[in-house]
């Protein structure tokens, strides 16, 4: 018995089959590969854009009254973001393809790189006194900072109150720090005053939760910010925008 060969329209068919399948092996094998590079090639593009601009930040600073720099961004992804508030200039991108493992924290001078979605701040009474707390929180931790006042009504604080309690969740352990003080060139009325306190941004999801407390006091009037990146096992207290009252 013979078998006959194949029609040159069969053959067509069996050879167009057969590429498609062929080039969707190199597209589900290629794309993550392609995919990855370009979030690698988004986020070197970013962190020299943030170094230029915090070297311009230096040199501005540095200079007399009127000094100016002009800097291009050639955004390829990712979004930036001015915080006035926090006093910060960030970068925001959404990793896909593991380019940078979860909880990730580098400090570069000026530059912090943290990665992680699971921050979370919000309002409540954490440690039930009966008033709410400005509540940082994240897989780890949760840290509650007083609330008192608004920026159009200030109220009397006292830093040494401002850090309220941590409760650290594996265990359940919560601690009270008896004094959280902001001390400014030794001038012990630097720690107390009147100001505000407030959540920077509130919700879920949160790259890292922050917390302003602002205090204008006898000396000086100046800004803290609390953050609590996402994944993390610390909280970081930066003092922003201080300067001698006249």
């Amino acid at each position: 018995m013979r078998i006959k060969g194949a029609s040159p329209l069969i053959a067509t068919v069996l050879i167009v089959v057969i590429s498609f399948a062929a080039l969707s092996v190199v597209i589900l094998i290629g794309m993550p590969v392609i995919n990855k590079a370009k979030e690698a090639a988004i986020l070197t593009e970013a962190l020299q854009y943030m170094r230029s601009i915090d070297n311009a930040i230096r040199e501005v600073a540095s200079e007399g009254t009127g000094s100016l720099r002009t800097i291009t961004l050639k955004v390829s992804g990712g979004e930036y973001e001015v915080n006035d508030e926090a006093n910060s200039f960030d970068f925001i991108y959404d990793i896909e393809y593991g380019l940078v493992e979860l909880g990730r924290f580098v400090k570069e001078g000026n530059l912090l790189m943290m990665s992680g979605v699971g921050a979370r701040a919000s309002e409540y009474d954490i440690d039930d006194d009966g008033n709410s707390e400005l509540v940082l929180e994240n897989s780890i931790m949760k840290v509650g900072i007083q609330k008192n006042g608004t920026s159009t009504n200030y109220q009397f604080i006292n830093t040494t109150r401002n850090i309220r309690l941590l409760n650290l969740k594996d265990n359940n352990i919560t601690i009270t720090p008896e004094d959280s003080s902001i001390l400014l060139d030794d001038f012990q009325n630097s720690t107390y005053g009147n100001g505000y306190s407030k959540l920077i941004k509130s919700g879920d999801h949160l790259g890292k939760a922050e917390a302003l407390v602002h205090v204008n006091s006898t000396n000086f009037e100046y800004d803290v910010v609390y953050t609590l990146p996402a994944s993390a096992d610390f909280l970081i207290v930066r003092v922003e925008n201080a300067y001698y009252r006249a």
